[in-house]
């Protein structure tokens, strides 16, 4: 366990690669519930309920998943959607678990403070690591540069943002 959580770690720093990962559904299936455990975790630090924390962490998961399946499918490298579906979902874990602290700040939250402005700050910059990485794993899931894969991550991100809000508008 501990070498799988340095791996992670590793490719967030982006020393290592979606295909260093073997391709098992079985890690898949562990990072995926990973990644929902942390999502909620981050919904519940951002004030949201356990229940609207759940399903936009599901939506999201599928948003990411369904996306990837779809743009690999469509570019007819099928056989890259275990590893690289781990490895996002995976380094997610990792960013998510280190977000958690500039969140505890309350960066969002209605009083303005110095402690909320650095956690805001310090979410900027998570953000930005967040696309940076998972630039690097569509760089060489896609074989595309690090630039491009870094824009559509942010497309990506923006349009999930934008889904969630029509979807969970009046939760």
């Amino acid at each position: 366990m501990q070498a799988l959580i340095l791996f992670f770690v590793e490719l967030c720093a982006l020393r290592r690669t979606p295909q260093d990962l073997p391709a098992s559904e079985v890690l898949l299936a562990v990072v995926a519930f990973a990644s929902l455990v942390v999502g909620v975790m981050i919904g519940l630090v951002a004030d949201l309920s356990i229940g609207a924390s759940v399903a936009q962490t599901l939506f999201e998961l599928a948003a990411t998943l369904g996306a990837l399946f779809f743009a690999l499918r469509l570019m007819r490298l099928d056989a890259r959607f275990i590893q690289s579906a781990t490895a996002l979902l995976g380094s997610g874990v990792v960013i998510g678990v280190i977000a958690l602290i500039p969140l505890s700040f309350n960066p969002t939250g209605s009083q303005e403070t110095d402690l909320a402005a650095l956690g805001a700050l310090l979410l900027l910059v998570v953000f930005v690591w967040s696309v940076v990485v998972t630039g690097h794993i569509l760089r060489h899931t896609f074989q595309i540069t690090l630039g491009q894969g870094a824009a559509i991550a942010v497309a990506f991100k923006v349009g999930v943002v934008l889904l969630m809000g029509i979807a969970f508008a009046g939760t």
